[in-house]
């Protein structure tokens, strides 16, 4: 061959591989449908390498489980496989990639490959196989495979334009994942800007968010007042998020849920060698809010100790990480809340009442749920469209009796209790409406005996049943309690299929 033909064949071969790096590109940045995105380029290099098979993971950072967002041409054994028993970041052959951050290619008999340690895999009856880790700053976030079921001959230079287009589908995961996160981001901040999950029509619950309204900017101290489960971390975010301070952090503690050992240093941070352990400064919840709002719930069970240097922080912005001499001073937001009477704990010395003036300038009382009923309606459909959602159920009803019973009800868990028994019912519904039998018995505790079998015969049978146990089986002595002859009882025994 001259030199004449090489050059347009080798220009041909390279504007080819061009052309398909041009495709990838323009595919992964036409959207951020990610699921949409990888389909359509595994799609297209599975076509270009002229493979059988191919499979994109990506990593899920919090369990890190190798998630097969797509896939194709794969046998319905390894796709249940993949699905339901989800490979971890290092395991088996496409998590050793993720975790040493190495390509592998084998190029004959992969199947056997002892890094295939699931047996589907081995099953599989693959020949050839690629694995190239997809990375985006500098990060690996999934791995890309391609597999044939035949003898294959591995073209370099396809190869290298394999090589070059994880670079482009690794920007685009990290691209649709920031965009999920604001957007996720962007909700949260309009749900509750809208108030949306808290539910009022009662009239106690609409002058709450009246107050809600009026209090969003004060920089005075608000208490939260309401029985557990009233949706006191609810009305404190739309507060923050309907103030000016809605772009910095909301930070909520349960004073109650860390130990009073740990919750000065929670809050305020500390510094190294403040104590055995502490190898490095820690940076506390204060400082992390800078700007924001730090909700305290159940405030009252904060020591008298740590009380001083809350109200501190309350009067200046300024603390002391533990261990340190050097003042901090921060722009915070204090929001509290608390299920006790704080005046009752200030009388008994429990809580410091400079603390408590300072926390309670603007008051906000939830009414339970019991006395907000004319919410009951809306908060069950409002519950019954989320699990819906959630379980891909299609409530559409609830009966008459359902909605009685839950008028009824007392609910000492109020919204949160709620919550939970319309989430179990519509686990236990088998139909398009709720019924009685899908709620549980301790919200409806008069239904097992409305159920009880309150015929005369079966009070017989069972007061014959009690007074025999009672006489220890002696028929004749069981016959004289009950004020029947012997031959009565024999007969009553024998008809009820009471044993001998």
């Amino acid at each position: 061959m001259d030199e004449t033909s090489v050059v347009p064949e080798m220009l041909e071969g390279q504007n080819k591989r061009l052309s398909i790096l041009y495709q990838i590109a323009l595919t992964v940045s036409k959207s951020l449908d990610l699921k949409g995105i990888l389909d359509d380029v595994l799609e297209l290099i599975i076509r270009f390498m002229g493979v059988d098979s191919g499979v994109i993971y990506v990593i899920n950072d919090e369990t890190m489980e190798m998630i097969p967002m797509t896939f194709r041409n794969l046998s319905a054994e390894v796709v249940k496989d993949l699905c339901e028993k989800k490979v971890k970041v290092g395991e088996c052959m496409c998590g050793t990639i993720a975790q040493c951050d190495r390509e592998v290619i084998v190029l004959e008999k992969a199947s056997k490959d002892p890094r295939f340690t699931r047996a589907i895999l081995r099953k599989e009856g693959m020949e050839f196989y690629a694995g190239l880790p997809l990375k985006a700053k500098g990060k690996v976030i999934g791995v890309l495979c391609v597999i044939t079921h035949a003898p294959y001959s591995l073209d370099t230079e396809l190869l290298d334009v394999l090589r070059a287009a994880t670079v482009p589908i690794g920007l685009a995961i990290e691209n649709a994942r920031l965009f999920e996160d604001t957007k996720k981001e962007a909700e949260a901040r309009m749900r509750y800007y809208n108030f949306e999950g808290i539910i009022a029509n009662s009239p106690k619950m609409t002058e709450v968010l009246r107050m809600v309204r009026k209090v969003t900017n004060v920089t005075s101290g608000i208490l939260i007042y309401g029985e557990s489960g009233t949706g006191k971390e609810l009305i404190a975010r739309a507060i923050h998020f309907n103030s000016v301070r809605k772009e910095k952090p909301f930070i909520a503690v349960n004073c109650a849920a860390i130990p009073e050992t740990l919750l000065e240093s929670e809050l305020f941070g500390y510094v190294k060698g403040a104590f055995t352990g502490a190898n490095a400064d820690k940076m506390g919840l204060f400082e992390a809010a800078d700007g924001g709002t730090v909700f305290l719930d159940e405030v009252e069970a904060m020591s008298r100790n740590l009380q001083v240097k809350l109200l501190r922080a309350l009067q200046d912005g300024t603390f002391f990480k533990v261990g340190s001499t050097r003042p901090l001073t921060v722009d915070v937001r204090i929001v509290a809340a608390t299920n006790q009477n704080l005046e009752d704990a200030v009388k008994a010395k429990l809580f410091r009442e400079d603390l408590f003036y300072r926390l309670n300038v603007i008051k906000i009382a939830l009414p339970p749920l019991r006395e907000r009923v004319e919410d009951i309606p809306l908060l069950v459909r409002y519950f019954i469209n989320k699990f819906n959602k959630k379980m891909g159920k299609n409530i559409r009803r609830v009966s008459e009796d359902v909605m009685d019973i839950l008028l009824g009800h007392h609910w000492p868990g109020n919204i949160r209790e709620l919550e939970h028994v319309i989430e179990r019912a519509l686990v236990i519904a088998e139909t398009d409406e709720l019924t009685g039998d899908d709620l549980p018995m301790e919200i409806t505790p008069d239904r097992a005996e409305t159920k009880k079998d309150w015929t005369l015969e079966s009070m017989e049978r069972e007061q014959i049943l009690k007074v025999l146990n009672l006489a220890g089986g002696n028929k004749k002595k069981a016959s004289a309690l009950l004020g029947l002859d012997t031959t009565t009882l024999w007969r009553k025994l024998k008809r009820y299929q009471i044993s001998e």
